[in-house]
């Protein structure tokens, strides 16, 4: 995990990225309504600073329990001062 990032489109890339899945791979799940060559584009436009497509919160969310990746999580932690919080034990959980 990166002790920090330049913003949250690094955040979300290094989520991607560290992920172990394609990049389209990733792009079919977060837009299974779209064509593979349309979500991919869209998500690539998503990554991109200077692009304007955002993900929403939610779509934040669902690329991060996808991905298994929480660099989003830690970069939104990282920018309101908040401490990094750690995984429950999987004994809490249940």
């Amino acid at each position: 995990m990166k002790l920090f990032y330049d913003d949250e489109f690094d955040a979300i890339a290094t989520a991607i990225g560290n992920s172990g899945h394609e990049f389209k791979t990733v792009a079919a799940h977060m837009f299974p309504d779209m064509k593979p060559e349309s979500a991919y584009a869209r998500l690539k436009a998503c990554c991109n600073p200077t692009g304007d497509q955002r993900l929403s919160f939610g779509q934040t969310v669902r690329l991060m329990r996808f991905c298994e990746a929480y660099d989003p999580l830690m970069y939104a932690c990282d920018e309101t001062l908040h401490a990094r919080p750690d995984r429950k034990a999987p004994e809490d959980e249940a």
